[in-house]
């Protein structure tokens, strides 16, 4: 959880200079176009291959950042493909080895692909940007807030958790493998009481402050750059439906 949240704002690529609410339509829609081409097909395969790693490079993402998203793929897809041998073959069905392949390394095309697009995305997003952008697409207000509070929340739970981490290592707590497991039970009710205690401190500084909740308008303008990013992915959404939908005729 704590790699995928280092991820935000990490990325300096080209997809910098749109707007945070263009950024996230356009990682919506290439998410949306690699879920919708067919991979077997050689052209679908080529083009979602194509599209995530053309999103990549715009993004920026460090390599290292890459490696790791490969690595955290390959983990999660394998043991799809180990449990190839005990698939049921039917052999008047026609069914094969090769056809038992074929759901697994669907699967794992897919969700390399969809993974590699996600982190690509908030890469290239700081938190900020991201409620700003959020904010500025035609999403109920209520929906909006959701989403960013739990991005929002996630972010300091994590940063709580190596807080609550290194304070452990300094006070001498064992940094074992069987010592984590037996502190992972505490954790909710240590994250709850921070938390609260966090919280009415920062209430109670807002309000000696007399800080008040006002509405704010965004002041993004779109770009002609925007027009055409937006318009190079919806593009490729209309290509891949279009893909999608000459395979099943």
């Amino acid at each position: 959880m704590t790699s995928f949240l280092d991820l935000w704002g990490s990325g300096d690529g080209y997809m910098r200079r749109i707007t945070p609410s263009t950024r996230i339509i356009c990682g919506i829609v290439i998410l949306a176009s690699c879920l919708v081409l067919p991979v077997y097909k050689p052209l679908g395969f080529y083009i979602i291959c194509g599209s995530t790693i053309t999103w990549v490079l715009l993004c920026g993402i460090p390599w290292k950042n890459i490696t790791g998203l490969l690595l955290y793929a390959f983990l999660l897809f394998l043991p799809l493909f180990l449990l190839i041998p005990w698939i049921d073959h039917h052999p008047s069905g026609g069914c094969n080895w090769y056809d038992a392949t074929k759901v697994p390394m669907e699967i794992s095309i897919r969700g390399t692909a969809c993974i590699l697009v996600c982190a690509s995305t908030i890469a290239i997003l700081d938190l900020s940007e991201f409620s700003t952008g959020l904010s500025r697409l035609s999403i109920p207000r209520m929906i909006t807030s959701l989403v960013i509070q739990i991005v929002h929340q996630t972010a300091m739970l994590a940063n709580e958790s190596r807080r609550i981490s290194a304070a452990l290592r300094v006070r001498g707590v064992p940094s074992g493998y069987m010592a984590r497991l037996r502190f992972l039970p505490a954790l909710p009710t240590i994250w709850l009481l921070r938390v609260m205690n966090r919280a009415e401190r920062i209430a109670a500084a807002m309000e000696l402050r007399g800080f008040e909740i006002t509405a704010r308008t965004s002041n993004e303008s779109i770009s002609v750059l925007d027009i055409l990013v937006m318009a190079a992915v919806i593009l490729l959404f209309g290509t891949s439906i279009s893909i999608r939908w000459l395979g099943a005729l």
